[in-house]
């Protein structure tokens, strides 16, 4: 499973990258020691620079947990820019 960084990766341009910008997650079920877990990760919406991805785990036999995820594209030269002007 690509997380959500690399799976938006190829949306950006130049220096950009993606940043999480909130978590909604809730956990349904425990899994029994060495289960496999799989997640999946579907683009609910992209609105300007910010991206909502509903995601869902399982394991084998059920749902073990569901929400969203949200990230924001940033430039990462004019990040470190700005961190720059603000440490003075």
């Amino acid at each position: 499973m690509v997380d959500a960084f690399h799976a938006l990766q190829p949306y950006c341009e130049g220096d950009e990258i993606t940043v999480g910008t909130s978590i909604n997650i809730q956990h349904r079920a425990a899994s029994p020691i060495g289960a496999r877990v799989k997640a999946e990760a579907t683009l609910e919406s992209f609105d300007g620079r910010f991206y909502t991805l509903r995601v869902t785990a399982r394991d084998d036999t059920q749902q073990i947990g569901h929400g969203t995820v949200g990230r924001a594209t940033v430039s990462v030269g004019k990040f470190v820019e700005k961190m720059k002007n603000n440490s003075h």
